[in-house]
C-alpha cells in the first residue's frame, strides 16, 4: 500500500498548510481558552511559541505531543517523551488512537477531543 503522504514526520515551515480537518479540542482547564482547532494533519502541542498549539502553562513541557491525521480518517495522539506525560481517559500513554470525546491531559492542561462539528 503506497500513501501519498507520511503522517509521521514533516519539515517546520513558515507558512501553515491549508488541509482541512474537521477535529478541535475543548480547553477546560482554564476559563476563556475556548476552542483549539487542529489545522493541519500533522498538529504539535506544547508550551514553545513554535508549535501549532500552544499552552502556555508550566506543566506543559515545550514539545509536549503531537496529533497525526491519519489517511484513514482517524486521529492519533503521540507523547514526545515530555516530562509530566500524556494522558487520555486518565491513562498514561506513549501513542493512542482518540476517539471522539476523549479526555487529553498534557500536564495540568486538560483537552476534550471533539471530531466533525460535535
Amino acid at each position: 500500500m503506497k500513501f501519498n503522504f507520511w503522517p509521521f514526520s514533516r519539515q517546520r515551515r513558515n507558512q501553515p498548510e491549508t488541509v482541512l480537518v474537521r477535529a478541535r479540542f475543548i480547553r477546560t482547564d482554564a476559563l476563556g481558552k475556548g476552542d483549539l482547532r487542529l489545522r493541519s494533519p500533522l498538529c504539535r502541542l506544547g508550551r514553545a511559541p513554535d508549535n501549532d498549539i500552544c499552552l502556555d502553562n508550566d506543566s506543559v513541557s515545550s514539545s509536549h505531543a503531537e496529533i497525526y491525521h491519519l489517511p484513514d480518517g482517524a486521529f492519533q495522539i503521540c507523547d514526545l517523551n515530555s516530562t509530566n506525560g500524556t494522558w487520555v481517559n486518565g491513562k498514561r500513554i506513549q501513542m493512542q488512537t482518540l476517539n471522539n470525546g476523549d479526555v487529553v491531559e498534557l500536564g495540568e492542561v486538560r483537552l476534550h477531543f471533539r471530531t466533525g462539528d460535535a
